[in-house]
């Protein structure tokens, strides 16, 4: 790993790589070592000035637990998801014990100078198809790119820029290819186009019951086009059609401030907030129709009703805070 000409740094623990851009993508550079430091078990931290954008596939492939953002500031270094401060250790960055303290750091505090903030709606999807010779995948990121920004992707592709153009077959010719091994691609659309700017990321993996396709799609909306009424209605409906068809697992939805070019600052943008959650048949079946139906949130069954599947509107809760409200849901189901 030492070698790889991405790295900066490679410990016994964690691999470090450096980038001093405005913009930071995940590149194809970047996609491999992740692939490694997966294979190795080891740590991936990329480091970025403070001053530095990245970009909505990066964010969401740092998000896991073998993988951080980590900002240098004038004040010190810190996480760039939560601002709060982290050391060098000899090995990796960790917590700073001044965390508990101090809490985040003063420069993430300061928020964004420079852009106008709308709502970035995110919708994470998990559907599972039939493992069949006729399967193409891909439409479950299309209907919701169309339902929610109005146009199919343009691009996608292994690593950014995802230049290739959409292409239904093609990525699912690739994934058969690569199974068993998962697969994980970003797309792209609406930008410079008269829709809303939108991306994301999809994991096509095998699994015992077929093939699951793993989704997370995020579309960039300013303060005077978004309806949350209107995007809970679209994606109750296309929950629905997927518990119909038994594909559905699980959605969630929720929202949060966001810059209009789907690029994330080391500032504290503001809170997510829940939109929304549906349990495909399966879930339903495992967790009991009664059990469902009896949550703290009033829910209702979507799908076949001899084997349906459960909706939970988040968005106009008042009574509590739909995060309280979420998590009591998910006690209340397990």
């Amino acid at each position: 790993m030492r070698d790889h000409p991405a790295v900066d740094l490679a410990t016994e623990t964690s691999v470090v790589i450096t980038r001093d851009q405005e913009i930071v993508p995940i590149s194809s550079w970047i996609t491999d070592v992740m692939a490694r430091c997966a294979a190795e078990d080891l740590v991936l931290q990329v480091l970025t000035p403070h001053e530095s954008r990245i970009t909505l596939p990066l964010r969401l492939a740092l998000r896991g637990p073998q993988a951080r953002w980590i900002v240098h500031a004038e004040d010190g270094h810190y996480e760039g998801y939560s601002g709060l401060p982290v050391d060098w250790d000899g090995t990796e960055f960790v917590p700073a014990e001044r965390a508990r303290t101090d809490g985040p750091s003063p420069t993430f505090l300061r928020g964004p100078e420079d852009a106008k903030l709308g709502h970035h709606v995110t919708v994470d999807l998990r559907v599972v198809h039939d493992a069949t010779e006729e399967l193409v995948l891909g439409s479950a990121v299309e209907e919701l790119a169309l339902v929610l920004a109005g146009a199919a992707p343009a691009g996608w592709g292994a690593a950014e820029p995802a230049v290739a153009c959409w292409d239904r077959a093609a990525l699912t010719a690739l994934c058969r290819r690569r199974a068993p091994r998962p697969t994980w691609l970003v797309f792209t659309g609406g930008h410079g186009e008269p829709g809303p700017p939108f991306g994301g990321t999809v994991q096509v993996s095998r699994v015992d019951t077929g093939v699951k396709e793993e989704i997370t799609l995020v579309v960039s909306l300013l303060d005077d086009t978004w309806s949350p009424q209107d995007t809970l209605d679209a994606l109750e409906s296309l929950a629905d059609r997927w518990a119909g068809s038994a594909e559905l697992s699980t959605l969630t939805a929720h929202w949060m401030p966001g810059r209009a070019d789907l690029t994330y600052p080391a500032r504290l943008l503001g809170l997510p907030r829940p939109l929304a959650m549906a349990l495909g048949p399966v879930g339903v079946a495992e967790a009991g129709r009664e059990r469902v139906v009896s949550a703290p949130v009033e829910g209702r069954l979507i799908g076949d009703p001899l084997e349906p599947g459960v909706w939970y509107p988040l968005a106009d809760i008042t009574s509590a805070t739909p995060w309280n409200q979420l998590s009591a849901i998910i006690r209340h189901l397990t």
